[in-house]
């Protein structure tokens, strides 16, 4: 695997952009977690939203590619969302 932190550098900054994009909402990443290479090739970032450190939020990045998994938003988040 490439350096661990410059993964976390470039996903940060995916993930950033990612809920800018669809649900005009910055956010702040405080942990990361890098699933096992044999079942995936995915960083997870969790954090929250910049204005509500009790709206917690979750991105999945492939870490080869950098394109968006999924995200685990709660629901006020989803109710936000750019179609």
């Amino acid at each position: 695997m490439p350096n661990e932190d410059k993964i976390i550098e470039e996903a940060t900054q995916i993930g950033h952009q990612y809920f800018i994009d669809q649900y005009n909402t910055e956010v702040e990443f405080t942990d990361h977690k890098f699933m096992p290479k044999d079942l995936s090739r995915n960083v997870s970032l969790s954090g929250y939203v910049k204005d509500s450190k009790d709206t917690e939020i979750t991105i999945l990045i492939d870490y080869e590619t950098f394109e968006v998994q999924t995200a685990v938003v709660p629901k006020e988040l989803l109710d936000k969302k750019n179609n």
